[in-house]
């Protein structure tokens, strides 16, 4: 190589690094400050929360779907992401609402509500109109792993702004809504003596 496209080479790599370091810092979002619990002294306090996800969830993306142009093409806003995986941050603001404990080796529940997630994203039904969508299958379980019930679960929030912003504060509204539609339901099947397993504690007998 002469010694022109040497240099011309090396003035490319420079204004190419040059234009990364000057690039704007993502715009990093999560759920907020804490929330209160929906009710104090819950009926299902020794109810453990378990969130299953899809593995692109594991992104730490704010996705999109255009459903005026490609509804099966899900999207990522570029310079704005998660502060982390949207499946953890959804499953911290649920515990945070109904006093819930995250399952793990080491605590002892009675039951576990797990909630299998199908659809966190903002959808655009036209160019300036869009909404979150959050989807998916709610299952109580015993310590047995046997289903006390299931149900569908949905909950939709219309979005301020056609922007990441604005898909963010819908997406973080909507699971608050849902996690009101657990608490309704946890109470129903309370009230119908469905949970009477799920408030024993540790070391009492099933």
């Amino acid at each position: 190589m002469n010694r022109p496209l040497i240099i011309l080479a090396a003035c490319l790599l420079a204004a190419c690094a040059g234009g990364a370091r000057n690039a704007p810092p993502a715009a990093v979002y999560d759920f907020g400050p804490p929330v209160e619990r929906l009710a104090e002294g819950s009926p299902w306090w020794s109810v453990a929360l378990e969130i299953r996800a899809p593995y692109w969830f594991d992104s730490l993306g704010i996705e999109y779907r255009l459903l005026y142009e490609n509804p099966l093409k899900l999207r990522s806003y570029a310079g704005s992401r998660w502060a982390g995986p949207p499946g953890l941050l959804l499953s911290q603001r649920l515990r945070q609402q109904l006093g819930l404990v995250p399952v793990t080796g080491q605590t002892a529940v009675s039951c576990v509500l797990r909630l299998e997630l199908h659809e966190f994203s903002q959808l655009f039904d036209t160019p300036q109109r869009s909404r979150a969508m959050l989807q998916g299958n709610a299952t109580l379980l015993d310590a047995r792993h046997r289903i006390v019930a299931e149900r569908v679960v949905a909950s939709e929030q219309p979005a301020a702004t056609d922007d990441a912003r604005g898909g963010v504060m819908a997406l973080v509204a909507a699971s608050e809504a849902l996690g009101r539609q657990l608490a309704t339901w946890l109470n129903d099947l309370e009230k119908a003596g469905r949970l009477r397993h799920c408030r024993s504690t540790a070391g009492e007998d099933q």
